[in-house]
Formats: C-alpha cells, structure tokens, sequence
C-alpha cells in the first residue's frame, strides 16, 4: 500500500514528465489500431471462406504486413526512447528516495509499476479515441486499393483489448534496463551529475541493427536479381535503414550534433553559444528527440524515393509510367507510424519543460535577457532539427544509391531519387512543431520569477 501511494504521488508531482509518456502510449495505441483494424477485417474475409474474399483477405494481409513494420518501426525508436527519457528526467528524485532509506529494489519496482499505469490509461485512451475512426479511416485508405475498395471494416473490442495489453507490455519491457540502472545508481553520483554524459547503445540496439541492415542488404540483392519484378522490396529497404541508424542513435547522435554545430562560431551569438551547449550536454533527450524527427523525415521519404527509383527503372526497361502511391494509401502505410513520431518528438522537448524552465533561469540570474533565454531555446530545436535532417539525408542519400544501382543491373542508366518532395514538407512541419513545443512553456512560464523558478524541485 505503501509502495502504491508513492506510485501515485509521484505520478501527480511530476506529472508534466509523465503526460509526454501517457501521450505517446496513447498515439502508439492509435497507431497500433489501424493494423489490428486490418487484420480483424481480414480474418472476416477469411471466415467467409469464399474464392473472392480470401484473395482479397490474401491482398489486405500483404498490405496489412507493411503498415505493421512501418508501425513497429516508428513505435520501436520512439516508444523506447520516451520510456528511457522519462526515467532519466527523475533520477534525480530516485536517488534521493534511495537517500531517505527506500532499497533499490523498490525504486525499481515503483518506476515499472508508474511505467504500467501510465501505458495502460494511455493506450485505453488512445485506442477510446481512435477506435470509433478506425473503420472509417480504413474505408478512407482502401479506397484506391485495386481489389479492396467495399469492404466491411471493423476494429471491434477484442482488437482493442490486445493493442492495449501489446502497447504496455511493449513499454514495461523497454523499460526493464533502464529502472534497473534508476534503482542501482549511486544516490551521491545521480545527485552529483543528473545527466549522463554520453549516450550508450547496448548488445540489443546493436543486434537489432545488424539484423536490419541485413535484411535491407538482402531485399537489395533481390532487386539486383529480379529487377523490378521486386519492386515491392522498395516499400522496405528505406524504413529498415532508418531503423538500424536510429537504434545505434545514442552513440552517433550527439558526436554528429557536436561536429556539425562546431561549424558555427560560438562567439556568433550568445544564444547559439548557450543552445549548441545545451544541446550536446543533455544526452538523453537530445538522442530521443532527434531519433522521432528522422522517424518524421527519413520514413515518407525513403518510401517515396524507393517509389520513384522504381518508376525510373521501370520506364526505362518497359517505356511506360507507374502512377505514384495515392495520397489514401501513403495516409494509411504512415499515419500511425508519423502519429507516433511527431507525438513522441514534442512530447521529449515538453517532458524536459521543467529543466528547460531551470536553464532559462539560471540564465536570467546570470545577466541573460528574457529574448536571449527565448532565442536559445529556438536555436535548440534549430539543432536538433538540423541533426536529424542530417541524419536522414544520410538514410536517403545511401539507400536511394544502392536502389539505382541494384535495379540498374537490370535497367542500365537508373537514377537514384532522394524523396525530397517529401522530405522537404516534413522537415519544415518538424521545425515548426520543435520552435513551438521549446519556446511555448517559456513563454507560458514567463511571470514565474527567477528565484521560484530556481527553487523549484
């Protein structure tokens, strides 16, 4: 009961940490719903047991499969880095329960209970939420899919049931190593230095990015072998590079973020100074946001350049056209997967508000004006942007390359497309959405003064 309470508590004093988590539990659960919605309507064809409907149950399956890795893709970076993020941000407040005599153990028992709350309520949310639209953002999707228009979509209370219970076992297992370290930490080095100084990826991150990479590798080869008879292997050659990249994020991240804002003078200006030193100190949440923009950019971009190397190779090879992915079926593959990973982007910048507030004081107390606190927040998110543009430019520089050249084996002369088209838009909405979501809880805090600020736990 005791442990309960303190559960609760904590929940309600830190709630502004928590709210990023139960958000992202809830868009995950959201997104997760579009692919149960699928799978449920496609277990009806298949019960009907007709000819026509099982080849269309067969196509719906086929389509089915790909929105559930786009979606595993995003939710995997995103939800684990959040789930991470949020413990990181309340070290501090562990090691001082360890302080006033509560075992380790028991921190790391409370952070996965607080952990389990949280996914619960908010993927229930998300899916009380999205559930009633899911059917009808499915007949929306199918609606230019050959073969699947008509059909009786569904996502009933079953499904709804098992994406919430995946949504917070999802996040109960991604956060098994990270409340682990929370509870073994020395109370005196947490206290000491809140912040971890550099990101590290585990064995796991690792593997998993070698098993991504390897099978990026493999469906190359394929489209080596068989031209664009696999042209369906482009739909997944991008996303999985995005994958591999993001999962070794935390090693990469902040060494490319140091190098390219060196770039920039720092006596140029106070502000930049202040962001680009922000930035590179804090780790943890720098990694987490900027692996949710590459998830934004990279993925609807490496979709659509893999789609248009393809139409180059085609055209070459046939002489004809392949119209591009309708607008419907681009909304239905992404929607969920960009849910998540601009959700999980604004929700890493507000969860760290309370810090950001604290650095914006300390600031203030030093001599700083209010517009240089502002500006330095703007040109954090100008930072973080700026890397994961970086970043996904990589991702689509390489995987647009070695398209053009395995499909050039069969259709010599292929050109590579770099998917700026869309590219482009979703930077931009990225850089919009950072710049509000950094300066918006300074400007909502501006009447707080600097010493209740700074008081502040």
């Amino acid at each position: 009961m005791t442990v309960f309470r303190l559960v609760l508590s904590d929940l309600r004093s830190n709630a502004g940490i928590w709210t990023g988590a139960l958000v992202v539990s809830a868009a995950t659960a959201a997104a997760a719903a579009i692919a149960a919605g699928m799978l449920e309507t496609g277990l009806e064809l298949v019960t009907s047991g007709t000819r026509s409907d099982l080849l269309r149950a067969g196509g719906l399956a086929t389509l089915a499969s790909l929105v559930l890795v786009l979606t595993v893709v995003a939710v995997t970076a995103v939800l684990g880095n959040v789930t991470r993020l949020t413990i990181d941000l309340q070290r501090r407040g562990y090691a001082l329960w360890q302080l006033v005599g509560v075992p380790s153990s028991t921190v790391t028992v409370i952070v996965r209970l607080q952990l389990a709350v949280v996914a619960l309520v908010g993927s229930a949310l998300g899916c009380l939420v999205a559930g009633p639209f899911v059917p009808a953002f499915l007949h929306f999707g199918l609606s230019e899919s050959d073969g699947l228009r008509g059909l009786d979509e569904r996502f009933g209370a079953v499904s709804g049931a098992a994406v919430v219970v995946g949504v917070t076992a999802v996040v109960v297992l991604s956060s098994l190593r990270p409340s682990r370290r929370a509870g073994r930490v020395r109370p005196v080095e947490v206290l000491r230095e809140p912040e971890a100084v550099e990101g590290r990826t585990g064995w796991t991150r690792w593997t998993g990015a070698a098993v991504a990479l390897l099978l990026a590798s493999l469906m190359t080869l394929a489209l080596a072998g068989a031209g664009v008879r696999a042209g369906s292997q482009v739909l997944l050659i991008g996303p999985l590079v995005t994958g591999a990249v993001i999962a070794v994020g935390p090693s990469v991240f902040p060494a490319l973020l140091r190098a390219w804002t060196a770039v920039v003078p720092a006596h140029a200006s106070a502000s930049w100074f202040l962001a680009r030193n922000a930035a590179a100190a804090a780790v943890s949440r720098s990694s987490a946001t900027v692996s949710a923009l590459v998830i934004t950019i990279a993925l609807p971009a490496s979709i659509t350049s893999g789609f248009a190397t393809l139409g180059d190779a085609v055209r070459r090879t046939t002489g004809s056209e392949i119209s591009g992915l309708a607008p419907q079926s681009f909304l239905l593959m992404l929607g969920g997967p960009l849910l998540v990973s601009l959700s999980g982007a604004a929700a890493t910048v507000l969860m760290a508000g309370r810090t950001r507030e604290q650095e914006g004081a300390l600031v203030e107390a030093a001599g700083g004006s209010r517009g240089v606190v502002l500006a330095r927040a703007a040109w954090e998110s100008v930072i973080l942007v700026g890397t994961a543009v970086l970043v996904s430019s990589a991702v689509l520089v390489v995987t647009s390359c070695a398209q053009a050249v395995a499909l050039g084996v069969t259709a010599p002369g292929t050109l590579p497309h770099l998917g700026l088209q869309a590219a482009a838009p979703a930077a931009l909405v990225s850089l919009v959405l950072m710049v509000v979501a950094g300066t918006l809880p300074l400007v909502v805090g501006g009447r707080r003064s600097v010493p209740l600020v700074l008081a502040a736990d």
